[in-house]
Parts: C-alpha cells; structure tokens; sequence
C-alpha cells in the first residue's frame, strides 16, 4: 500500500514535467499554458528527449528567460517513459503533472487538480481534456474515465492521460515511474500499476486540457506495437484477475 496521500494545503507544490521530441513548433505553448497557471509551479522541467529538430535550442531559450524553468538535452532519443522519469528525478514538489509537449493546460487547470485531491483523500487526480484536430476548434471535453471504480476503468483501456492529471510524487516513486520498455501505452501501464500500488484516484469535471494532435510522428499510431502493449498492460495481475 502506498503511505499516506498528501494533504493539500496552500503551501502543497507541484512541478510540471514536460517531455519533448521534435516538437520545437509547439514546445513554447506547452511551457507558457504552465506559466500561466495560479498558483504556479515550483517548476517547469522540460526534457528533450534526443530531438533532430531546433527543439533542445527552444527549451534552452526557454529556460534563459523564465527562472522556473528548467532545460534538460538528454543526448539520444529514449522515448517519454524515460523522459518523463528523468524530469520526475529532478522533482522535490508535493504533486507531479506530466504534460506532453504538444498539449497546453486551460486556465485554472492546476487549482481544479490540486483543488481535487480532497484534503488528503486521493493521490491522482484526473480532469477532462477537449480534442483539438490540426487548427480545429476544441471538441466537447470528455474524459475516458467515469469516476466509478477505477479498476474496471482501466481494464476497458487506457482511460487517463497524462496532460489532464496531476500525481502525487510518493506515488511516482512507489512505482519507479514510468516503464521505459514501453513505447505506447506507457501512461496505462503507469496508471494500472499505481492503482495496483493501492494509489486513490478522482475525477473532477473541470476541462483542464486541450490534447492537440499536431504535425509530426506518432509512435501510438504503430497498431502492431499498441496492439501487443496492450495485452501487455491488460496481463498485469490487477487486471488480468477482473477479467478472468
């Protein structure tokens, strides 16, 4: 079981990591959707994960002229799992948020997430996020997740995103983070196995996410990959039991 849940008091941080690759187009709005935020983040950590595009020199000039904010050039490309636990090292913040660099937070989105953690009564939080197809406008918000038992949520597939929850960093580390041999579905692998770690999950209604889908490759969009991520996720024990 995990220890017990941070209590959320006006003095609670949070950080914000951000993995990014070859996203240099769309990086900046990403940092400043954070910076933005009220209260604001102990700290932006923004990871280039081995970019072939201008993005190292962006979030270099990111962090030149924002104090919070923190450039990390990994050397080579080892995917967001890694990224992300590089980023989550680095953190010493109450709560963690993981936003991936092509999706921007809404105003007010980090007051809904901590404001959701109920005092002590969960470790994640999880809000709503609106689909933005290329220049389109924001879809209606939606979240994969119903709020009911988090279990059969997640045994029905990958229910939460990163961009639209916030995590508590004892429950980060109980886990180890992110598992780097997991190219797609790594955020439900992550999930799946805080929640097996007896992590406590809520749901609020507040859209605190526009997840953008943007120029540029997609590792998700490798079927073959996904496919057998999958069941790689839904053969955990805390799964594979409900479904037997």
């Amino acid at each position: 079981m995990l220890h017990a849940p941070i209590l959320f008091t006006p003095l609670a941080t949070y950080d914000v990591i951000i993995p990014c690759h070859n996203r240099a187009h769309v990086v900046a709005d990403a940092v400043a959707s954070v910076l933005a935020q009220d209260p604001a983040p102990a700290r932006v950590i923004v990871v280039d994960d081995g970019s072939s595009d201008d993005s190292a020199a962006v979030i270099r000039g990111l962090a030149a002229a924002h104090d919070t904010v923190e450039a990390i050039v990994l050397p080579r490309n080892v995917g967001a799992s890694q990224a992300r636990n590089t980023g989550a090292g680095l953190s010493g913040a109450d709560w963690i948020a993981f936003l991936d660099s092509d999706d921007v937070w809404l105003p007010g989105a980090a007051r809904a997430l901590l404001d959701g953690a109920g005092h002590g009564t969960a470790d994640i939080v999880v809000g709503h996020f609106a689909r933005v197809e290329s220049d389109g406008a924001p879809q209606a918000p939606e979240c994969g997740w119903d709020g009911g038992c988090i279990r059969r949520g997640l045994a029905s597939g990958g229910v939460i995103g990163p961009s639209w929850s916030i995590v508590a960093r004892a429950a980060v580390e109980r886990v180890d983070g992110f598992d780097p041999s997991f190219h797609n579905c790594n955020d439900w692998d992550f999930y799946t196995r805080v929640a097996a770690a007896g992590a406590r999950f809520a749901r609020i209604d507040t859209c605190v996410a526009l997840y953008r889908t943007v120029a540029g490759s997609r590792l998700v969009n490798d079927t073959a990959i996904g496919a057998r991520n999958a069941q790689r996720v839904l053969s955990h024990p805390y799964l594979a039991d409900l479904m037997a």
